[in-house]
């Protein structure tokens, strides 16, 4: 009887490892395609801040604010 319980024991821990494993594997994969074609996640980039209304803004391409005086060029 022991030895029946401990087999059954040790099979279902195979089982739930096994089920764990994949689901990892299901969370792991989107992200390795992603990376194959090229990677579609944001890269993180600098800002710089507005001296006028506090906002921050990328420091590649910075737009300007709709307050009059905005020290970044652009439509605003």
């Amino acid at each position: 009887m022991k030895f029946l319980v401990f087999i059954s024991l040790v099979i279902s821990i195979w089982y739930v490892m096994r089920w764990f494993q994949q689901e990892a594997a299901k969370r792991i994969q989107p992200r390795r395609r992603d990376e194959r074609r090229g990677g579609r996640t944001m890269r993180a980039t600098d800002t710089v801040v507005c001296s006028k209304c506090g906002a921050y803004v990328p420091a590649d391409y910075p737009t300007a604010c709709d307050r009059t005086g905005c020290p970044f060029p652009g439509v605003g």
